[in-house]
């Protein structure tokens, strides 16, 4: 029994010391004994590329594009076919200079010529030169298109008042009038001379009579006598209720007189009144005309088409074909920041616009600068202006189309934390969410 436990045991052994032989002649391979080294050499490599990357810290929020004299579009408001172009691309305009027409059954140069004579009548009617506002409509115009009949109506107020201020009919009439007033003045200055001395001829009429009176008492005068000088008496009294009478007509003729000259003057300032109607109706009526079928530039500047342009070329209603740039516009964003992560926010700080109508992907984002930041918080948050210094050209070189109003979405680069910090502040975030739980 002892010698089989020794045999067991034995064999234990050699079979436990041919496992050790073969670990012990066994060679380990190159990963087996680098390993550890591999990986925490790796591992400080990470930690110190972690170390020297930067990352920001963003936040993100939307803006809306407007401008500082901003870029004006041209719109076509009508459609039809461009009969005219007299401005060429990225030429230099000024406000009001013609581009191009639109096709119109009216005369372009006519109707232009037309505007040019309305503001000029304008001006000289508002500076009370109204003869030589009458004067200035002599031409006529016979292609005006749509607005025929508001020119019909405007040459009908022009001859009427042409006839008050040019042909003398109201300076004839007015120096008639005045002329009878003059003459009424002087007749009524004759009768109250007349009055005057009537009156003194009746108080010696009176004192002939009682002296008359007298000696017909006396007997020295016959009744014949004395009736004839009371007769005499009785006819010069009578003189002084017909002047009376006499001078009383003559106030109110000089009255009606009065009347027909105000009268006069107030149709005088009728037909002003309706001329004026006129005029300023058939301006309004030649600008709306100028809006729809004659191409204006809306502002002084450079013009850039949107489209290619060439005559006789169909364009839609409603339709941009370009813009004018002043030269001087200054480009900004506005956008509302919450209250979350206010504390970070700064002016000076870089933004990049990435707008909703042009993929960032393909034509890149706008770069801007934190330019203000109000300190007193509306409704919504604290508004903020972003400046873009280089207008609106994209970090691709891509530069684009200005459009009061375009949104794009805001991101603000706050911090440029090193990753490696990232992750601890990360680690601690999560470990503080997971305490607090």
């Amino acid at each position: 029994m002892e010698n089989q436990d020794e045999i067991n045991f034995r064999g234990n052994i050699n079979q436990r010391s041919e496992m050790a032989q073969e670990i012990i002649s066994h060679k380990p391979g190159f990963m087996e004994k680098w390993a550890l080294l591999i990986f925490m050499s790796i591992f400080l490599l990470l930690v110190t590329i972690s170390w020297f990357i930067r990352y920001p810290d963003i936040i993100e929020v939307r803006a809306k594009l407007t401008a500082v004299n901003a870029p004006k579009e041209i719109i076509c408001l009508r459609e039809g076919r461009l009969v005219k172009l007299f401005i060429q691309n990225k030429k230099e305009v000024v406000k009001g200079q013609v581009i191009g027409y639109i096709e119109s059954t009216a005369d372009h140069d006519e109707v232009l010529a037309l505007s040019k004579q309305l503001d000029s009548g304008i001006y000289l009617f508002n500076t009370r030169q109204l003869k030589e506002a009458a004067r200035l409509f002599q031409q006529q115009y016979n292609n005006v298109g749509s607005i025929q009949q508001e020119y019909r109506q405007f040459v009908i107020a022009w001859q009427l008042f042409n006839d008050y201020m040019i042909n003398g009919f109201y300076s004839r009439k007015a120096t008639m009038l005045e002329n009878d007033v003059i003459s009424l003045d002087n007749t009524r200055n004759f009768m109250l001379t007349q009055k005057k001395l009537t009156q003194q001829d009746m108080e010696f009429a009176k004192e002939t009579y009682e002296m008359k009176e007298s000696l017909s008492k006396e007997n020295v005068l016959s009744k014949e006598e004395f009736r004839q000088e009371k007769s005499r008496l009785a006819n010069k009294e009578m003189t002084i209720p017909l002047l009376e009478i006499a001078l009383i007509s003559n106030e109110t003729q000089k009255r009606e007189k009065i009347r027909e000259l105000d009268q006069l003057d107030h149709d005088r300032m009728q037909q002003q009144l309706s001329f004026q109607h006129a005029l300023l109706s058939l301006k309004n009526s030649v600008d709306e005309w100028k809006k729809v079928y004659v191409i204006q530039a809306p502002i002084s500047g450079s013009i850039f088409f949107t489209v290619a342009l060439q005559e006789n070329q169909f364009l839609q209603q409603g339709k941009q074909i370009g813009f004018i740039s002043p030269g001087d516009n200054r480009y900004y964003a506005e956008t509302i920041l919450p209250q979350a992560n206010f504390g970070k926010i700064d002016t000076g700080l870089t933004v990049q616009l990435r707008f909703d109508a042009y993929p960032f992907q393909e034509i890149g984002f706008v770069e801007g600068i934190i330019s203000y930041v109000s300190s007193v918080p509306s409704d919504s948050g604290f508004l903020t202006t972003i400046r873009l210094d280089n207008g609106l050209i994209t970090n691709t070189n891509n530069p684009l189309a200005f459009k009061n109003g375009l949104t794009a979405t805001a991101i603000i680069l706050t911090k440029n934390m090193r990753f490696l910090e990232r992750l601890y502040y990360s680690s601690v975030k999560s470990t503080s969410i997971g305490s607090g739980q």
